[in-house]
Formats: C-alpha cells, sequence, structure tokens
C-alpha cells in the first residue's frame, strides 16, 4: 500500500461520521439524519437516526437522506393600523441550492471538485423550526458526482467510501443571504451485476430506491 493510500485511509478514518459543524454559527442548520421507512410513500421515522450508508450502483439510482432541519431566526413583527402583527413571514429561510463536496477512500477516484457540484431546490422554513417536526429530503450525490461514480466504479470493482459534505444556500424573505452549516455523510458505494427478476418481482432497496443500504436482489412488490 503506497504512503498517499496510507493517508488517504488514514484521514477518513478520523473524520466524523454523519457530523455537522458550525451548528451555532448558521441561520438554518441540519442535524441528524433520519432512517427512512416505505410507509405509503417514503417518510422519515421521527425517532431514528442513521449515520452511514451504501448504495449499489447496479441499480443507477442515488443514496436518499432526510437530515432533521432547525432554524434561529424569528418572526420579525410589523405594525399595521396599530396593531402588532408578528405572523408575517419576514423571517422565513428560503433554500434554493445544495452545495457538494466530496473525498473518496480509494485513489484514483475521480470526483467534483470542492463547491462544483451544485443542485437547485426549493423549501421554505419558518422561523424556530422545530427539528423535531421538520426534515428535507436531498440525495447524498449531485448530478455529477453521481455519473463519476458509475463510470468509475463498475461490478466487481473494489468498493469506495464517498464522504459527501452538503451545506445549502438561500436567503431570507427579507433579502439577506443564508448559507446553512456543513455535514458530512458518508455512502459506500459498489457495483454487482443486476439479477434477473421475474415479472411480480422488482430490485431492492430502501423506499424503493434499487441498491440502497445493499446489494440488489429480487424482491417483491412492497417488501
Amino acid at each position: 500500500m503506497s504512503m498517499k493510500r496510507l493517508m488517504v485511509v488514514a484521514v477518513l478514518a478520523m473524520a466524523p461520521v454523519g457530523c455537522v459543524a458550525n451548528q451555532g454559527d448558521a441561520p438554518v442548520r441540519f442535524l441528524n439524519t433520519r432512517a427512512l421507512e416505505a410507509n405509503d410513500g417514503c417518510t422519515a421515522a421521527a425517532d431514528r437516526f442513521i449515520t452511514r450508508g451504501s448504495l449499489d450502483l447496479a441499480g443507477y439510482g442515488n443514496y436518499l437522506i432526510a437530515p432533521s432541519v432547525e432554524t434561529n431566526t424569528v418572526n420579525q413583527p410589523i405594525v399595521i393600523d396599530g396593531k402588532t402583527v408578528t405572523n408575517t413571514g419576514l423571517g422565513d429561510i428560503i433554500l434554493t441550492e445544495l452545495v457538494y463536496s466530496y473525498q473518496a477512500s480509494r485513489p484514483g477516484v475521480r470526483l467534483p471538485a470542492d463547491e462544483e457540484d451544485r443542485v437547485p431546490i426549493y423549501a421554505v422554513f419558518r422561523p424556530e423550526t422545530d427539528p423535531d417536526e421538520s426534515y428535507l429530503f436531498m440525495y447524498t450525490f449531485g448530478a455529477k458526482a453521481l455519473a463519476a461514480l458509475q463510470e468509475q466504479v463498475q461490478a466487481g470493482d473494489e468498493s469506495v467510501t464517498v464522504l459527501s459534505t452538503i451545506y445549502a444556500e438561500g436567503y431570507t424573505s427579507s433579502g439577506q443571504k443564508v448559507k446553512s452549516n456543513k455535514f458530512t455523510f458518508p455512502v459506500t458505494v459498489f457495483a454487482t451485476t443486476l439479477p434477473a427478476c421475474a415479472d411480480d418481482e422488482v430490485y431492492s432497496g430502501t423506499c424503493g430506491i434499487p441498491g440502497m443500504d445493499g446489494p440488489i436482489t429480487c424482491v417483491n412488490p412492497g417488501s
């Protein structure tokens, strides 16, 4: 094993798992990543969290997560006809973009440069949003990184653990630009050979995403 590879592995071993950073500095913050449940669609659990995931790239899916969200903005009251109105929406935070950076455990895996991979979104969070009651669905890989991984990780190759660091950009309803904290979520990616499923079977995967959280197998719908 080369010195470069040893250094990469050491960095990944020391990196926090599913960590968040600068939580107290941002007006909107991503916290624990909730476990997903297939229950009348895909929902985020209220009392279970995950710290890492895996993705079988043979299914051409992406790894879906749902971090809890909280805000530390407050309603900005205004006076209308002599009456103070507090529910004005002036403290709302509108998120418009997710920004990604990556670090791979295997040397030679080429991923987009830091903050080059960006995904447009639209999500509004009110002042004093409670993280126990609010979350945001997002994928751990932007389109550029996912395409790069699908090209470079083939069936039979060594798996790769990718640390995906994500933050959101947006603005307040008063027009001020804002950024969320950054958080890092690790996903181990690999590729298998797709099995031949019967007509009444589908590919396995959390929330119906083929290859999410395990090698792809054939399962009955809803299982």
